[in-house]
């Protein structure tokens, strides 16, 4: 993958996180709670994948991003990123395939106020190793 096409590759996996953070936001204020943490998770995710992309990696499955994020990038994400990165997938998983699981606000308000900060980390890291200028 040439320079040209990563970045290409990054700022449409920032474009679709900045869309399901969005999603999620108005999910959240509908009260449909469950929708709001798989998109949450998704803004998450999209905004991982930019990341990697900086290293020419790109994950083949989600349950193989906590994986590669913890090899690539130790300095920027700690055990606590990484296990964030890994519950928001189970809230995730838990919120699409569990019938019976029902989020609720005081869970989705946890969630959104961690990973709006490790997106935030993150987009800023971009922004300073000049992958984005930041209107992604």
């Amino acid at each position: 993958m040439t320079e040209e096409n990563r970045r290409d590759a990054i700022s449409k996996e920032l474009r679709q996180a900045r869309l399901a953070r969005e999603a999620a936001r108005l999910l959240e204020n509908a009260s449909l709670y469950n929708d709001a943490l798989s998109r949450l998770y998704y803004a998450l995710f999209h905004t991982l994948v930019a990341l990697l992309l900086t290293e020419g990696v790109e994950p083949r499955r989600h349950r193989g991003l906590p994986h590669l994020l913890g090899t690539h990038f130790p300095t920027l994400l700690g055990a606590a990123d990484i296990a964030l990165v890994t519950r928001a997938a189970t809230y995730r998983d838990l919120a699409d395939y569990e019938r019976t699981w029902q989020a609720t606000a005081e869970i989705v308000a946890e969630a959104t106020g961690e990973i709006d900060l490790l997106l935030g980390r993150v987009r800023q890291h971009l922004i300073d190793k000049g992958w984005t200028a930041g209107a992604d």
